[in-house]
């Protein structure tokens, strides 16, 4: 069964917003003077958000680059035209 190209470049499209949010919240001043403390993702700290930013950003990237036939776990070898399996070379004794 195959994943239809347009889930995956919709869950990239997801991914990579979520990224360019959590660089945006790298980015943004520390202007919270409320007396409450920081919870959730505000109570992280700028490097941390841009090192999950960045990360986000590349999955993304690599979610657009699978739509497009990249495949990065595949080997490069070309199969044997007849399809028969290798043999085995007999041990010497």
């Amino acid at each position: 069964m195959r994943v239809p190209v347009w889930l995956t470049l919709g869950i990239a499209g997801l991914v990579m917003i979520f990224g360019v949010y959590r660089l945006r919240l790298a980015m943004k001043a520390g202007a919270q003077s409320s007396d409450q403390p920081r919870k959730g993702l505000y109570a992280m700290g700028k490097r941390a958000h841009l090192t999950i930013g960045i990360l986000y950003l590349l999955l993304g990237g690599a979610l657009v680059a699978t739509s497009f036939g990249w495949k990065p776990f595949a080997s490069n070898e070309q199969p044997a035209a007849d399809n028969t399996p290798p043999t085995a070379t007999p041990i010497k004794r």
